[in-house]
């Protein structure tokens, strides 16, 4: 009986023994009032400091500006291994295990289109959540 109970648990899966966990942060992205710029966030990153071992799974975003996005805006959620490129302004995606789960990270804005925009767009807000596993 202890001998299947023992099998039982080696042949676990390595998620079951480990925690789930996320965090939420937000900041300032910049403005914006030419083509060809790259306009960089503040980084945001976790409140605490994650367990040894955390891996990254997902991250959550949520973009607002001061208007409408320029056409042909790109946005990228970046950390310090290398930069995603983001489908929009607010969505999920699945994070690379080499990015830190704990960040920094910073979101970078940019456009193709040239001259100089009619009007100038502010990002006021990059929300990023953060979930992530843990060793037990």
């Amino acid at each position: 009986m202890m001998t299947r109970a023992l099998a039982g648990l080696m042949l676990a899966s390595p998620l079951a023994l480990a925690a789930d966990g996320s965090w939420s942060s937000q900041s300032f992205g910049g403005t914006m009032t030419r083509g060809g710029q790259v306009v960089k966030s503040r980084p945001v990153q976790s409140p605490s400091p994650l367990a040894s071992g955390a891996m990254a799974s997902r991250a959550y975003w949520k973009i607002t500006t001061s208007g409408p996005a320029p056409v042909g805006m790109r946005i990228r959620l970046c950390s310090a291994a290398r930069c995603l490129m983001l489908p929009g302004m607010a969505g999920e995606i699945a994070l690379p295990t080499d990015m830190s789960p704990g960040g920094p990270f910073r979101f970078e804005y940019a456009t193709a289109r040239g001259g100089i925009f009619s009007s100038p767009v502010t990002v006021l807000s990059n929300a990023l959540t953060v979930a992530y596993t843990s060793p037990r």
